[in-house]
C-alpha cells in the first residue's frame, strides 16, 4: 500500500507567489488597456477634426462619421470600467500580500511534512459503514493527477465527547441522488480518527428512515478507475457541498471548518482567515501547515471535521 505522506508545500505553490502572479496578469492587461485608450483617443482627435473640416466648408455631418464618433466614445468607457475593477482586484490582493508579509515576519517559519491523516469524525453516531475494502490505487494519494498528503494528531476524547453532545440536538440531513457530499470513507477495522473526508457524490438512496442509507461515490479519478469506488454511508457520516450559485454567507475570522484541499479530493480541517474576490473565495490556514491557501467558498463547510 502506498504512503499518503508526502509534503504538500512540495506541490503547492505558495498563496503569496499565487497572486503576484494574478497581480502580474493584471498589470499586463491594464497596460495593453492603457495602449487601447491611446489609440482609440487618436481616433477621435481625427475624426473630430475631419467633422470639424466639413462643418467650415458647409457639408453637412455623416451619419456614419457620427456612429463611429459615438462608438469610439463607448469604447472608451468600456476600458475605463474594466480598469476600475481591475484596480479595485489589485488593491485587495497587495493588502492580503501585506498582511501575509507582516505575519510572516511575526512567526517562526515551521516545515512539517503531513504523515498518515488522522481525522476524527464529527459525526460517529452510526457506527462504522459496511464499505468495501479500499483497492491499492484508493490507497494511493489523493490529489488530482498526482499525490495528497495528510496528517493530523489523535483528538482527545473530550474534544470528541464535546462535539457529539453538539451534534445530538441536530436533526438529520436526507440527502438526494446526485447531490455532492464530503463523506467519511470507512475501511473496515480502521479507528475513526484514521479515515479521511473524501469528496463524492450521492449514487443511491437505500432505505427510508432511520435505516435510510446511501451509496456514495468517490470522484477521485483514480478511485474511480479502480474495481468499486462506491461505498456504503449514512447522514451521519456525510456533510452536504453547497450547488454551484448557491448564495452563501460569509464565515467569522477564526472559525474552525472543514475544507478541501486544493487540487485535490479530500477535505481537511482548518482555521478561516479572511475572505477574499468578493465572497467566491476563503482564506483558509490548514492544520499543521504555516502557509495560508484560498479555497472557493462552497468547499468551505461548517463542519469542524
Amino acid at each position: 500500500m502506498s504512503q499518503r505522506s508526502r509534503n504538500r508545500k512540495d506541490r503547492e505553490p505558495s498563496l503569496d507567489v499565487s497572486m503576484m502572479e494574478e497581480l502580474r496578469a493584471h498589470v499586463s492587461v491594464i497596460r495593453e488597456n492603457e495602449r487601447k485608450v491611446i489609440a482609440t483617443w487618436e481616433k477621435i482627435l481625427a475624426l473630430e477634426r475631419r467633422i470639424k473640416q466639413n462643418e467650415g466648408t458647409g457639408s453637412s455631418h455623416s451619419a456614419t462619421d457620427l456612429a463611429d464618433l459615438e462608438a469610439y466614445y463607448r469604447e472608451l468607457v468600456k476600458i475605463n470600467e474594466e480598469q476600475t475593477a481591475l484596480a479595485n482586484e489589485n488593491r485587495e490582493r497587495i493588502t492580503v500580500l501585506m498582511t501575509l508579509v507582516k505575519r510572516k515576519e511575526e512567526e517562526t517559519p515551521q516545515s512539517s511534512a503531513r504523515n498518515a491523516s488522522s481525522r476524527s469524525s464529527g459525526l460517529e453516531l452510526d457506527g462504522p459503514s459496511d464499505s468495501p475494502v479500499p483497492s491499492p490505487a484508493e490507497n494511493r494519494a489523493r490529489k488530482m493527477g498526482g499525490s495528497r498528503t495528510s496528517s493530523q494528531p489523535p483528538r482527545s476524547n473530550t474534544d470528541g465527547a464535546s462535539e457529539t453532545n453538539e451534534r445530538v440536538v441536530k436533526p438529520k440531513i436526507v440527502y438526494s441522488l446526485k447531490e455532492e457530499v464530503a463523506f467519511k470513507r470507512k475501511v473496515p477495522g480502521g479507528k475513526p480518527e484514521d479515515q479521511d473526508w473524501i469528496q463524492g457524490e450521492v449514487v443511491r438512496v437505500i432505505g427510508d428512515g432511520k435505516s435510510r442509507r446511501y451509496e456514495v461515490k468517490d470522484i477521485d479519478p483514480e478511485a474511480a478507475a479502480s474495481v468499486n469506488p462506491f461505498y456504503k454511508s449514512s447522514a451521519s457520516q456525510m456533510v452536504p457541498i453547497p450547488p454551484e450559485g448557491a448564495t452563501l454567507g460569509t464565515y467569522e475570522v477564526g472559525k474552525q471548518v472543514l475544507a478541501l484541499y486544493p487540487q485535490a479530493t479530500t477535505f481537511y480541517r482548518a482555521e478561516v482567515k479572511s475572505t477574499i474576490d468578493g465572497g467566491a473565495r476563503v482564506l483558509v490556514l490548514f492544520d499543521e501547515e504555516d502557509v495560508e491557501k484560498p479555497v472557493a467558498r462552497r468547499f468551505v463547510l461548517d463542519h469542524k471535521g
